[in-house]
C-alpha cells in the first residue's frame, strides 16, 4: 500500500476503508454472524421500524440487517463525510425516509424526540467513547426509544475482570496471529488506532449502564470471543 498523506482526510479515509473492506471480506470481526444474530431479533418486531444508526459508516451492514423489513424512518449519523456519501448510495431504497447527518452519536441522539423510535443500532462504534459518554449514550438511547423499543449493540467487549491493558495485548495478539490478509503497514495502523482509541467495557459493565439508564432486560444475541452482539430493552 502506498504511504498515506496523514494531512489529507480523503486519502486517509480511502486507506482505512481499504483495510476495513479486508476485515469484512475475511470476516475477522465476525460481522456476518453478529449481524445475522441481530437480524433475528429485528425481524421478530412486527411493525415498520423507525431507526437511528449510530456511527453508520457506509451502512452496508444495515442493508443486511434490515433486509425485507419495512422502514418508516431511518436516521444515520457518522463523523466521516466520505462514509456518509457511500451510505447514501447504499440506502437508495430508503431515500424517502432517510436522514443522513454528519454528527457524533450523542449529538444525533440529542436531536431526536422522546419515545419516538423503535430501534437504536450501533456497530463497532461506542467502544471509542469515554465511560462517561457511554453511560450518557445509554441514557439517551432509553429516552428516544418507545416502550417496546430495542437498543441493538454490536461491539468489542472485554472479559469480565480483564484490564484494558490485558485486553489490548490479547486483542492485538489475535490480530497478529489470525488476521493474515492484513499487511504490515495496515497492521501497524490498526495497532496504533486500537491502543489510542479503544476503550471497551465488559458485558456486565454495559449491563450496569443499561440498568442505570432504565432498560429492564438484556439479551445476548451472539458472541465470538471479544466480538459480541447484545440487545437492551
Amino acid at each position: 500500500m502506498n504511504q498515506t498523506n496523514q494531512s489529507d482526510p480523503i486519502a486517509l479515509f480511502r486507506a482505512n476503508w481499504e483495510t476495513y473492506q479486508k476485515l469484512l471480506q475475511h470476516n475477522y470481526m465476525f460481522h456476518h454472524e453478529l449481524v445475522n444474530a441481530s437480524q433475528r431479533l429485528i425481524q421478530s418486531i412486527d411493525r415498520p421500524l423507525s431507526v437511528v444508526d449510530l456511527g453508520c459508516g457506509d451502512a452496508s451492514l444495515s442493508q443486511i440487517l434490515f433486509k425485507n423489513k419495512a422502514i418508516s424512518r431511518y436516521i444515520a449519523c457518522d463523523l466521516s463525510l466520505p462514509a456518509l456519501q457511500l451510505a447514501k448510495s447504499n440506502l437508495t431504497s430508503w431515500s424517502s425516509v432517510l436522514e443522513l447527518n454528519c454528527l457524533d452519536m450523542l449529538e444525533q441522539l440529542g436531536q431526536i424526540p422522546d419515545r419516538s423510535l423503535d430501534l437504536v443500532f450501533s456497530s463497532y462504534a461506542i467502544h471509542h467513547l469515554t465511560d462517561q459518554s457511554k453511560l450518557a449514550l445509554f441514557k439517551e438511547c432509553f429516552r428516544v426509544l418507545n416502550h417496546e423499543g430495542w437498543f441493538v449493540l454490536i461491539d468489542v467487549m472485554r472479559n469480565d475482570g480483564q484490564s484494558r491493558d490485558d485486553y489490548l495485548d490479547d486483542y492485538l495478539s489475535m490480530v497478529e496471529h489470525d488476521w493474515l490478509a492484513i499487511n504490515l503497514t495496515e497492521r501497524a495502523r490498526i495497532t496504533e488506532h486500537v491502543r489510542a482509541n479503544d476503550f471497551p467495557l465488559s458485558p456486565s459493565e454495559y449491563q450496569a449502564f443499561a440498568s442505570q439508564a432504565g432498560f429492564q432486560q438484556e439479551c445476548l444475541l451472539g458472541a465470538h470471543g471479544f466480538h459480541q452482539a447484545w440487545g437492551y430493552q
